[in-house]
C-alpha cells in the first residue's frame, strides 16, 4: 500500500526508496524480515527493475477491475440521474453536503450553470431539506445557522395548520414560544427567509426587540386567562413599524455568508466575471476536486507546486508572527465555487499588508500546496487589487499580434529574466507586459522577438504557462 500511494500521490524520493527494498529487501532493526526482496528470490536485479517500472508505469492511469467496475456503476448511476431528474438529483445531493459550504456553494454554481433556479429561503415555501417545487429547487432551511430542525418543522406545522404568515408581526406572535428564540429569527431575517412578509431586513431588525416584547406580554396575559374586553386569543396585535432604507448589498451579502455558508441575494464577485475570463485565472472549486483524494492516480494539472492564478474575495485573515518577529498571514478567500486557504510568508506580507484586508478582491499568484490528509493551500508569490474591468488599449487588430506576459511589475526578477531569453531570440514580433500591480498593459517599443518552441519552454518554465500568451 506504501508504494501504491506514492506511486499514485507521484512521490519519487519515497519510490526509490521502495524500489530499493523492492528489489533487495528490508530487514528491520530487530532482524525481523520485512520484505524478502526479488534478488533474494532468484530474479536478477535487471529484471526486477524493469517489473518495478512496468508498475510504476502501470500505476498512472490504472484501476483494479473492483475498483473500475464500482466507480463506473456509481458513475453511470449519477449520470443518469443528473439527466433525467436534475431537479430532484441536486436538490437531494445539496441536501447531504449541508455542513459543507464548499460542496453547497459547488453544487448551487453548477445548478445554475444548467439553468436551475434556486428559490432563496422563505418560511412560507421552503423545508427543512432542499426540495422540488415545480422547476425549482427551493432553499432549504436547515442550512441557516442557530435555525434547528425542531424549529423548522413548528414553522412547517404552523403554517399547514393556520396558514401562510402575512407580517413579521403576525410571524412573531404565532411563533412565540415554539422552539423559535431571538437567535433565531435574526438568522431567518439576514438569510432572507422572512422577505416575503412586506418589510426589508434592516425594518425588521429595527422593530423585532418590540414585537418580542409584546409577544411575551401577551403570551402571559393568555397564560393567565386574561383575555381583552373585546379580544381573543387568536388576535394578532400590530406595531406601527416605521420605514428605514434597506441595508447596502455588501452587507446584506455579508450577513448571508455569515448566516447560510453561500451568497444568496448576489455574490460580490459577479461584477469580475469578464476580468476573470480575460485573466483565464483557475476555479477553486477546480484546484480542490482535483487535488482531492477520489483524484488519486488521474492525471490532472493541479498537482502539488503547480502555478495557479485565483481571483477571489479575502473572507477573513488570521496573522501570526514568526520566531525572527516577522509577520505572516493565513488568508481564506473564496469565488464563485468555493473556498481555499492562501499562505502569505513574510517576505512577502510586508510588500502586500496593505492590500490584505477582509472584503477585499485580489488577484492571487501562487504554488499549490498538496499534502497528504491536508486541504490544498496556495503558497502566495504575488498578489494584487483585482481590477473591476481591463482598461486595454483600442487599437488596430494587426497591432495586437505578439506575445504578451503577465508578471508583477518591470522591477520583479521574471521581467529581467525576460529580457535575457529575448536577447538571444531577436526578431519582428512584438512585445507586450501586463503589470499586475498597476493593472496595465504596455508595449516594449525598443523590443522585437522570434518566437520558437524551445524560447517559450524556457519562458513558460520561469513565469508559468498561464502568464505567457501569443496572439
Amino acid at each position: 500500500d506504501i508504494v501504491r500511494r506514492a506511486m499514485s500521490k507521484k512521490k519519487h524520493d519515497v519510490m526509490e526508496r521502495e524500489r530499493k527494498n523492492f528489489i533487495y529487501g528490508l530487514v528491520n532493526d530487530d532482524g525481523t524480515v520485512e520484505c524478502i526482496g526479488a534478488v533474494n528470490n532468484g530474479v536478477d536485479e535487471k529484471t526486477a527493475n524493469e517489473i518495478f517500472d512496468t508498475m510504476s508505469d502501470f500505476s498512472q492511469y490504472a484501476f483494479n477491475k473492483s475498483h473500475a467496475a464500482a466507480y463506473a456503476f456509481l458513475a453511470y448511476r449519477t449520470a443518469y440521474l443528473k439527466t433525467h431528474y436534475p431537479n430532484e438529483y441536486f436538490a437531494s445531493l445539496i441536501s447531504s453536503v449541508l455542513d459543507d459550504s464548499n460542496k453547497v456553494s459547488g453544487y448551487i454554481s453548477e445548478c445554475s450553470r444548467l439553468g436551475i433556479k434556486i428559490v432563496p429561503p422563505d418560511v412560507n415555501e421552503g423545508f427543512d431539506d432542499f426540495t422540488v417545487k415545480d422547476d425549482d429547487i427551493l432553499f432549504g432551511m436547515l442550512a441557516i445557522k442557530n435555525l434547528g430542525r425542531n424549529a423548522i418543522k413548528s414553522i412547517i406545522r404552523e403554517r399547514e395548520t393556520d396558514g401562510r404568515f402575512e407580517s413579521f408581526t403576525s410571524f412573531c406572535q404565532r411563533m412565540y414560544g415554539k422552539d423559535l428564540n431571538r437567535r433565531a429569527i435574526e438568522a431567518l431575517i439576514y438569510s432572507g427567509a422572512l422577505d416575503s412578509l412586506g418589510l426589508n431586513r434592516r425594518q425588521m431588525i429595527g422593530a423585532l426587540p418590540e414585537i418580542l416584547a409584546q409577544a411575551e406580554t401577551n403570551g402571559k396575559i393568555m397564560a393567565g386567562g386574561q383575555l381583552g374586553l373585546f379580544g381573543d386569543s387568536n388576535d394578532i396585535f400590530e406595531i406601527n413599524i416605521p420605514y428605514v432604507e434597506e441595508f447596502d448589498i455588501k452587507h446584506k451579502l455579508a450577513c448571508e455568508k455569515e448566516y447560510t455558508g453561500i451568497y444568496i441575494s448576489g455574490h460580490p464577485l459577479s461584477g469580475y466575471n469578464s476580468v476573470k475570463e480575460a485573466l483565464k485565472s483557475d476555479s477553486i472549486g477546480d484546484i480542490l476536486r482535483e487535488t482531492s483524494a477520489e483524484y488519486e492516480g488521474f492525471s490532472t494539472k493541479y498537482h502539488d507546486n503547480a502555478r495557479v492564478s485565483v481571483l477571489a474575495i479575502v473572507t477573513s485573515i488570521k496573522k501570526k508572527v514568526t520566531k525572527n518577529n516577522d509577520t505572516m498571514a493565513f488568508l481564506t478567500v473564496e469565488d464563485t465555487e468555493a473556498s481555499i486557504e492562501v499562505i502569505v510568508f513574510a517576505k512577502n506580507y510586508i510588500d502586500y499588508a496593505s492590500s490584505l484586508a477582509v472584503g477585499n478582491v485580489l488577484l492571487i499568484n501562487g504554488r499549490l500546496s498538496v499534502r497528504e490528509d491536508e486541504e490544498c493551500k496556495i503558497v502566495c508569490e504575488s498578489l494584487s487589487i483585482a481590477p473591476e474591468r481591463l482598461n486595454l488599449p483600442q487599437s488596430k487588430k494587426k497591432e495586437n499580434k505578439g506575445i504578451y506576459f503577465r508578471i508583477k511589475n518591470s522591477e520583479c526578477d521574471e521581467y529581467k529574466k525576460i529580457q535575457h531569453i529575448l536577447d538571444v531570440f531577436d526578431g519582428n514580433m512584438p512585445v507586450y507586459y501586463y503589470f499586475t500591480e498597476e493593472n496595465k498593459l504596455v508595449r516594449h517599443h525598443s523590443r522585437l522577438c522570434d518566437i520558437n518552441d524551445s524560447m517559450l519552454r524556457e519562458l513558460k518554465r520561469i513565469v508559468g504557462d498561464e502568464n505567457v500568451g501569443i496572439k
